[in-house]
């Protein structure tokens, strides 16, 4: 088994509190070993992703009568891997199974001669008529084709085009869709002159037993419709370019239908391709197994998505979550409609006498027993602040929402809320989120651990670091007889809890609400992606508690006013990885509040009140904030903090046992820091002056990759939840005696705890 700290078990690097939880992650622990002993590394599956290519195209001259010609040019990429080459086909044929004439091609470009031929469209003697099809596809080294693109061409100008976007047309899956119902399309005219949509469109439904139009023939053979219609589309309704959604009603259930839809554009050109992947919706008329919108809910303790939409009251589906007590408490939701409907209104209630009781509010801010107003901007509710009366509080509460949507369809979502109240039984629990390297066992010598590798720490190494009693021999390492140094933390009266094989990966709010102080340390564990009860690569419990569906119990903990200090170089990571943009990390990843990264609910935005950019970086060191002084109430020395914190040295730092200079002196750490401004004012409290500061900076980025002035440590102290120490670095990365200050300064001077004088 790999140990917590190489000291070992028997001289108390483990306290004793903590110490019964040891039978339980034994049979995780001994997993985790075998799994890292061995010589194949089982990484998760990455499933290969298609090319995209995009079509440009441009007239070109011709002097060959009834003849046109275009040039065409594409761009391609492939995110995971390189386009090999590209196929295409001119005017593929359209019968049902009916193969398609590829032609390979490396170029990206090809000029297209075309014959004006065909007496259906609105050629002319001075425009000729006649209509051909383009079809382009990128295919990737897997031999992945990309979703084709195809343009359509007459002699005088380029055919709009047009698709179905709710709900999606697709020739596999067809929609079932309510006797009222609404659908949306888009359309593109490429070659527009001012603007690039089309300037109208003609739409028709065709129902099946129909006698205008075989409905068989349309379905084996859907360019039949051009040929019958085209070019005027007579007897077709029409909507102007910029109203592109169309509605039906007293449609008959149990009945086919198709929804044909054709953009003109301003050369009165129209759509000659009839696809039932764009211009072609098929669906089901049908009442049978419909449903209302489907609600997600949420807030900064939990977030919940409906797998469907649904009208049920059963206790047995209730939402149940706890909720702090002496706060108002916020419930968000949006809902997405089935296909063919659109969201219509919300409302909301709580402790609701019957769920039909329709009586209005007497005041629409606090009569919460009653329906509040149904609107279509209803999307949240705030109830509260309430007593509470303890951890074992039975005061709990029925929270109610209702969405409706444009066919008179319902979904409800019911939350159950305990309101709790924190009683402080114990001062310190440390919480190792860490995903470092476990000791592990010599094959050749059983009672032997192999030597660490990688760079330092390992987890018991860094165990070691913290929280090592001192004084012992070093467990395992033979023949080494020098005395281990005492852990940081030597002293204090604390407890810790490793997250690795955490029943569930949940730290439970009954652990973290016995303490005042949590101080929880996450690395980013990059390759962990794993949920965090499997044995092999779980990731880290903040990020599965930070992610969609979870409860998080640490937001909960600190909005109860418990007092946190955050740190270890990925808790920003993991606490919004799940929610990460992409988009926006050119040069490195960046959590930004312009791309709805930071936004409330988020433990970074909510907790450590870092609200505007986050970037990972990889500074050198960090320098304490020149300007800062104190300037609240209550607000401690900040110049006890050592002016700036650097990277170890032989100067400063030994070497530890078993170890290189190579893995222990390294030049850089992984550091989450502030890269706009980032101000947080308070409302005015009690304690302090209106519009004052609650977010002082205590420490910048230094060196590395980081600019001046990128904030990395900084304490909040206002009123919306516990006070907050975060720190964008690994403690453990600088000089040991600097790591002794910044220690003792959150320890001692901001959270008033105190220490026993043992050497260190």
């Amino acid at each position: 088994m790999a140990p917590r700290a190489r000291e070992g078990y028997p001289h108390g690097v483990i306290p004793r509190r903590i110490a019964r939880l040891a039978p339980l992650l034994l049979p995780v622990l001994i997993a985790l070993g075998a799994a890292c002993s061995r010589d194949t590394l089982h990484l998760p599956v990455v499933v290969n992703q298609r090319p995209v290519v995009r079509l440009t195209h441009a007239p070109a001259s011709t002097t060959i009568p009834y003849h046109y010609a275009y040039e065409l040019y594409w761009t391609s990429f492939d995110p995971d891997g390189h386009v090999d080459h590209f196929v295409y086909c001119v005017d593929p044929p359209t019968a049902v199974g009916a193969d398609t004439p590829w032609v390979a091609t490396s170029d990206n470009r090809l000029v297209l001669l075309l014959k004006s031929a065909d007496p259906d469209s609105l050629g002319t003697k001075d425009n000729p008529g006649g209509f051909h099809v383009f079809v382009l596809k990128a295919i990737d080294d897997k031999d992945l084709p990309s979703v084709p693109v195809i343009a359509a061409f007459f002699s005088y100008t380029v055919a709009p085009t047009v698709e179905f976007v709710q709900p999606r047309a697709n020739h596999l899956l067809h929609p079932m869709l309510p006797p009222t119902t609404s659908m949306t399309f888009t359309g593109t005219d490429p070659d527009g002159q001012g603007m690039k949509r089309p300037v109208y469109y003609r739409y028709k439904l065709f129902g099946d037993g129909d006698r205008e139009f075989d409905f068989l023939t349309m379905l084996i053979r859907p360019d039949s419709l051009r040929r019958h219609y085209a070019p005027d589309f007579a007897g077709w309704d029409s909507v102007s370019g910029d109203t592109c959604r169309v509605s039906f009603d007293r449609m008959l259930p149990d009945r086919k239908y198709v929804l044909a839809v054709v953009a003109f554009d301003e050369a009165g050109a129209y759509t000659p391709v009839f696809s039932y992947d764009t211009n072609l919706l098929y669906f089901l008329c049908q009442y049978t197994g419909r449903q209302g919108p489907r609600l997600t809910v949420w807030n900064e303790f939990f977030s919940y998505a409906y797998a469907s939409g649904g009208y049920n009251p059963d206790p047995a589906n209730y939402l149940r979550v706890e909720v702090p007590c002496n706060q108002r408490i916020t419930f968000n939701w949006s809902a997405v409609p089935q296909s063919g409907a659109a969201l219509k209104t919300f409302r909301w209630a709580m402790d609701l006498a019957a769920l039909d009781d329709n009586t209005r509010r007497t005041n629409e801010q606090t009569d919460w027993s009653h329906w509040s107003q149904a609107t279509a901007v209803t999307m949240q509710g705030t109830v509260g602040p309430f007593p509470g009366t303890g951890p074992d509080s039975l005061e709990q509460h029925l929270f109610y929402i209702e969405a409706e949507d444009d066919n008179g369809l319902k979904s409800l979502a019911i939350i159950q809320f305990r309101v709790l109240r924190l009683v402080h039984r114990k001062a310190l629990l440390f919480v190792d989120d860490t995903r470092l390297t476990p000791d592990q066992a010599s094959r050749a010598r059983p009672d032997s651990m192999l030597t660490p590798g990688g760079i330092w720490p390992s987890a018991a190494e860094l165990d070691t670091f913290l929280f090592a009693r001192g004084g012992v021999r070093w467990r395992y390492y033979q023949p080494v007889t020098q005395l281990s140094p005492p852990g940081v933390f030597a002293g204090y009266d604390f407890d810790t809890l490793g997250t690795r094989g955490q029943n569930g990966g949940l730290v439970p709010l009954s652990i973290l609400s016995d303490y005042a102080h949590v101080v929880w340390y996450c690395d980013q564990a990059l390759l962990f992606t794993m949920p965090p009860y499997y044995p092999q690569w779980p990731m880290p419990s903040l990020r599965w508690i930070c992610g969609a569906g979870q409860t998080n119990t640490l937001a909960l903990y600190s909005r109860m006013g418990g007092k946190t200090w955050l740190m270890g170089g990925g808790f920003a990571y993991n606490s919004l990885v799940p929610f990460n943009v992409t988009s926006n990390d050119a040069g490195g990843m960046v959590f930004s509040s312009v791309t709805s990264e930071l936004v409330p609910g988020r433990l970074m935005h909510s907790l450590a009140h870092w609200r505007s950019e986050i970037s990972i970086k990889a500074p050198r060191r960090a320098e304490r904030n020149p300007a800062l002084a104190p300037a609240w109430p209550g607000a401690p020395d900040y110049f006890l903090l050592p002016d700036r914190l650097l990277e170890r040295t032989s100067a400063s730092d030994p070497v530890p046992p078993m170890r290189g200079p190579g893995t222990f002196y390294t030049a850089s750490y992984t550091g989450e820091v502030l890269t706009r401004p980032n101000e947080i004012r308070d409302d005015g409290g009690a304690d302090l002056p209106p519009d004052a500061s609650v977010l002082d900076t205590l420490y910048y980025a230094l060196a590395g990759n980081a600019q001046s002035g990128q904030a990395i440590m900084t304490y909040y102290h206002g009123a919306e939840c516990g006070p907050v120490v975060f720190s964008g670095f690994p403690l453990w990365y600088f000089q040991r005696a600097q790591v002794l200050q910044v220690a003792d300064f959150v320890l001692q001077r901001l959270w008033g705890l105190p220490r026993t004088p043992v050497p260190r």
